[in-house]
């Protein structure tokens, strides 16, 4: 072979490897291993911890003090009769303290409890203006009374009430910072997020199942097996909570970014209560199952 035959074999190879080497990225791009597919549904957890303790400081705020109004168990109640509610207006603020007690605690969700929520507040959720702060003292929840999750006692959830918007509906801006420890070993979930919550359905109807919340903003932390992520509301596909689905999103799109990889998708559904949702990258797609 010459030396001019020589080099453009040498070019097709070159051409074929390269080919090759990029088909192989792609793969690798496109696959979602479980480290992802764990950090994607940490993320998951932790939002909807979040946003399960700002509707149990709502509730709460609306029953008031003692705790024979938490025993209905309609559709809308989160909260149980083996939860006490004190509120203390003697400080410069009002306190209220959420107690469930020191063992687990089943309450009208199907979810188990212990330990207090202690919020602190300047007026009631729906009133324009109010600032409220959430902190936890021994706070754990989990599916079950051996499979609780613990946030730690430093965690807290600030919150500021700012009336409504242009189109009529309430709105709210909400910044958290929280660890959650999962059971029987799993680590430590950090999460930090900055979000505006919006009430979209209800607001004449104080806490019950007909509100529905539009949320959007972004988050950060760590997931329990180490993964860093970033995570943003898609464009024109913020989350929905609606109240009638008592633990999960039913709408919207979530997308997270693990430290050095690609954009993950979930997606929760067209307004489906249930406990599944799907994870998208580059067109591969798995369906997870949501705690």
């Amino acid at each position: 072979m010459n030396s001019k035959h020589l080099f453009i074999a040498l070019c097709f190879a070159g051409l074929a490897g390269a080919t090759l080497f990029t088909t192989s990225c792609k793969k690798v791009k496109s696959s979602i291993s479980e480290n992802e597919v764990s950090a994607a549904t940490d993320n998951v957890t932790a939002d909807g911890t979040s946003q399960e303790s700002q509707n149990l400081a709502e509730q709460a705020h609306l029953l008031g003090n003692g705790s024979a109004s938490l025993r209905l168990a309609d559709a809308s109640n989160l909260l149980s009769s083996c939860a006490t509610i004190t509120i203390d207006t003697l400080g410069t603020t009002d306190t209220m303290t959420i107690d469930f007690g020191s063992t687990p605690c089943m309450c009208h969700d199907m979810r188990y409890r212990e330990g207090k929520m202690i919020v602190s507040y300047t007026g009631k959720y729906h009133s324009p203006g109010a600032v409220i702060d959430i902190h936890y003292s021994n706070y754990s929840v989990g599916p079950s009374a051996t499979d609780l999750y613990s946030i730690g006692n430093s965690s807290n959830k600030h919150i500021v009430n700012n009336g409504f918007n242009g189109s009529g509906f309430m709105s709210w801006n909400v910044t958290s910072s929280m660890s959650i420890t999962k059971p029987a070993g799993g680590g430590t979930i950090t999460y930090n997020e900055s979000k505006v919550r919006t009430q979209i359905a209800g607001i004449a109807t104080s806490y019950s199942s007909t509100n529905k919340f539009d949320i959007s903003g972004t988050a950060s932390g760590t997931a329990a097996n180490g993964t860093a992520f970033t995570a943003s509301t898609a464009s024109g596909k913020d989350l929905i909570r609606d109240m009638s689905c008592r633990k999960h999103f039913t709408q919207g799109e979530l997308d997270i970014t693990p430290s050095g990889a690609s954009t993950i998708a979930i997606d929760f559904g067209s307004g489906t209560c249930d406990n599944q949702a799907t994870i998208t990258r580059n067109g591969v797609t798995r369906t997870i199952t949501l705690r």
